[in-house]
């Protein structure tokens, strides 16, 4: 089930995901495909008010996407160029990809191949957790827990033997 924000079932995307499992077909034989990995989209959601980012998991890779919204036509001049692109947790490196049916995108790769992850659902839950880490701001203040307080002393102060003021 989708989330709220949830725009895994974007045209875009569904594009996107259909022309990866048209590739899956040549690629089943190859040593770095992992049989236990399902293509799939995850937590696509509005980025930059023009692009949609999210994650694709296939069974030879794991990347984070950013597919304009309204498709941009093929331009070979375009594909490999490496971009930066500024995440809430910092400036990441993109590498522009596309295809006649999907048009330009741009990829930054979480993991590559995919062949450590041997159990089902691994893949989809560090998926979701390399998404959520990128989205969060670098500056992010841990959240409060409603642990009880440690007389007064916080981790750093622990480590550095000071008591809070």
């Amino acid at each position: 089930m989708n989330s709220p924000g949830d725009l895994n079932d974007h045209p875009r995307i569904s594009a996107l995901i259909e022309h990866l499992r048209v590739v899956d077909a040549g690629m089943r034989d190859l040593p770095i495909y992992n049989h236990t990995v399902a293509i799939e989209s995850i937590g696509f959601r509005l980025f930059n008010d023009v692009e949609l980012l999210g994650v694709v998991l296939t069974p030879w890779f794991m990347n984070l996407m950013i597919l304009p919204i309204t498709p941009v036509a093929m331009n070979m001049a375009e594909i490999g160029k490496t971009v930066s692109v500024e995440l809430p947790i910092g400036p990441r490196k993109f590498v522009v990809g596309g295809d006649e049916a999907v048009g330009l995108y741009k990829a930054h790769s979480l993991h590559s191949p995919v062949l450590s992850f041997t159990l089902p659902g691994q893949a989809r839950a560090e998926a979701q957790r390399q998404l959520a880490l990128l989205m969060t701001s670098a500056t992010a203040e841990p959240a409060a827990t409603d642990a009880p307080d440690a007389g007064g002393l916080d981790r750093r102060a622990l480590l550095f033997r000071r008591r809070i003021t």
